[in-house]
């Protein structure tokens, strides 16, 4: 089988993987129809036949309603958009935390923000500033 050179696919079908799960989505086909492809797209993508266009990509962010530019930087063809940006490997918990923040509902949304200011705020305060050579207390 040929397959093309697409060094970010592993991670891209990963994240594709945790949207779907995140959707209660069982089956390709099905993400497939949402994003009117032919049901051999995303196939052709795990098999490594074929790297997703630009074009596929944003039609597949509308369908699952995620951010096109991250998941065009995901899937490496950021290229054609402006705002792209190159994703980093993240630990799993924190694509987990990503995926929930896109599946969520407003109100869990308010919920979920105030408990990552908690942590981001925590962080600030037992950070050794530089030069200071210790880490602050939090209050």
């Amino acid at each position: 089988m040929r397959t093309v050179d697409w060094p970010e696919r592993e991670a891209f079908i990963a994240h594709l993987d945790r949207l779907k799960q995140a959707r209660g989505i069982r089956y390709d086909a099905a993400i497939a129809e949402m994003a009117e492809f032919h049901p051999s797209v995303i196939s052709n993508w795990r098999s490594g036949k074929q790297r997703p266009s630009l074009s596929s990509i944003v039609q597949l962010a509308d369908a699952l309603d995620v951010d096109k530019y991250d998941l065009a930087a995901r899937a490496g063809v950021a290229e054609g958009l402006a705002r792209a940006s190159v994703p980093t490997q993240l630990p799993d918990e924190i694509e987990l935390l990503i995926d929930q923040w896109q599946t969520a509902d407003p109100n869990r949304r308010v919920e979920l923000l105030a408990r990552v200011q908690f942590v981001t705020e925590w962080f600030e305060a037992t950070t050794p500033r530089p030069g200071d050579g210790r880490a602050r207390r939090a209050g």
